[in-house]
């Protein structure tokens, strides 16, 4: 049953940004994406119920500044609640807008080690699906309206990447391909950010697996294949490759398109710097129709969106939402890396340094398994009873589940 309701959450999730992409490539209308939207959201919504089911916090700092935080979140939703018809769509159908808020629940997300040997089992089938959809049509990663969509989708696989000591060489070779996949493609279409997230899990997952004296065969053999590839694609056998692949990236690369934006966001925001907007605050920030990529960019005065984690948070709540965010988040980073005796919990404790640090960047707080994730991991760093516990007990219990 708990493998049913794992492969039911991780489908769902998943989903959601399927549709996305089907509705950009004009597949569906926005009346269909509503619904599959509404379906996809009931099933993540009935497996998360019974997921969530670890209530028991181990350590007395979380426990009280856990609870501040989610006190304050409930304060930024009250604050921009909305009763009406459109508002509610946008709730329940804009990732970015309220499901942020109810997110951090998952740091209740059940903690017995085999629970999450399925969840590794599903990511790394969603992996494979998502890497064969790229193989028979390329163009989802050759065009922007598409891709970063699409790659977002392969970040769980990083989760796998980084516990690779206790995973089969075919998982993680499916899933370092489909970040290979995925680095090409944002490379070519120049999107920094995306591309800092892809490459950030790679060379964690390599350290982590380096110093934990990893067998992955993939990890043992990456920095040969790195400077084969740099040889490669310096040399002029490939110089076309080469000006194809980086000419986007080369006039992007110190290409500055936020300070405009960003000026006004603080300007807008001068007087609610401390308790923000709420949790539907927009800031005025006036911005023309546009075309870029191929990607259609409506005009608009107010942004209920900027292209920052941080600041995003700053939005919806101010400098007392980025605290307590930050308060919650690094200790159980720090305490999941340093303190923890299984390559497990080090992993867990990764994935929420990448993600604050991505924040820097974009990393905008949404409904995606990704984001998810982090919080699952902030909840398992917090576990004592897993941080003491070795590879070997790790290793064994992900064995009753999954084929390593």
């Amino acid at each position: 049953m708990t493998e049913k309701r794992i492969a039911l959450f991780v489908i769902s999730i998943s989903s959601i940004l399927i549709w996305d992409i089907f509705t950009k490539m004009g597949i569906i209308g926005g009346k269909m994406e509503t619904l599959l939207i509404v379906m996809s959201l009931g099933v993540f919504i009935y497996s998360s119920f019974y997921l969530l089911n670890d209530f028991m916090l181990e350590n007395i700092y979380f426990r009280f500044i856990f609870a501040l935080f989610l006190t304050y979140e409930l304060v930024i939703v009250f604050r921009g609640w909305s009763f009406a018809y459109n508002d509610i769509k946008i709730f329940m159908q804009t990732g970015y807008v309220f499901w942020p808020f109810v997110i951090p629940l998952f740091v209740f997300f059940d903690k017995k080690i085999v629970t999450y040997g399925y969840l590794f089992k599903w990511i790394y089938f969603s992996g494979a699906f998502f890497l064969f959809i790229a193989l028979i049509y390329p163009p989802l990663l050759l065009k922007r309206i598409t891709a970063e969509t699409f790659t977002t989708l392969f970040v769980p696989c990083g989760f796998l990447l980084l516990n690779a000591t206790y995973l089969s060489n075919r998982k993680i070779n499916v899933s370092f391909f489909l970040f290979f996949l995925g680095i090409i493609s944002l490379t070519y279409l120049a999107r920094r950010s995306a591309l800092g997230t892809l490459l950030g899990f790679v060379v964690s997952a390599y350290f982590l697996n380096f110093f934990n004296r990893s067998k992955s065969k993939i990890f043992q053999y990456l920095p040969l294949l790195v400077v084969v590839v740099i040889f490669v694609l310096f040399s002029q056998f490939a110089e076309n490759s080469k000006e194809v692949l980086l000419n986007k990236m080369a006039g992007r690369i110190s290409e500055d398109t936020r300070s405009g934006v960003f000026e006004m966001f603080f300007y807008y925001l001068k007087d609610d710097k401390i308790f923000g907007n709420g949790m539907n605050g927009t800031y005025y920030c006036p911005l023309w129709d546009a075309v870029v990529d191929g990607e259609v960019f409506a005009a608009v005065k107010f942004r209920n969106i900027i292209e920052n984690g941080y600041l995003q948070l700053y939005l919806t709540g101010g400098i007392v939402h980025v605290v307590l965010f930050v308060l919650v988040l690094l200790p159980a980073a720090l305490i999941g890396f340093f303190l923890s005796s299984n390559q497990f919990v080090k992993a867990c404790g990764v994935v929420i340094f990448l993600r604050l640090v991505d924040m820097f960047f974009y990393g905008v707080p949404s409904l995606t398994l990704a984001y998810i994730l982090v919080w699952i991991c902030a909840g398992v760093c917090y576990k004592k009873s897993i941080r003491k516990m070795t590879n070997d007990e790790i290793r064994n219990e992900f064995k009753k589940v999954i084929k390593l």
